[in-house]
């Protein structure tokens, strides 16, 4: 029975290789965080809007 252990390098060249930096990934995250929640608070508006003109019911 023989395990591999994976080293941190191979570890770090992984992450290089699927996302980039840790600092870009971060980035990336970042804005993908800020775009879905601005579109669920345009949503969340979008409906209490319509729902007070009658455009739908609750």
């Amino acid at each position: 029975m023989n395990t591999d252990k994976i080293s941190n390098s191979n570890n770090t060249e992984r992450t290089t290789l699927e996302g980039g930096s840790k600092e870009a990934l971060n980035k990336k995250t970042s804005v993908q965080f800020l775009l879905s929640t601005t579109l669920g608070v345009l949503t969340i508006i979008l409906a209490a809007v319509s729902a007070y003109y009658g455009l739908i019911r609750f």
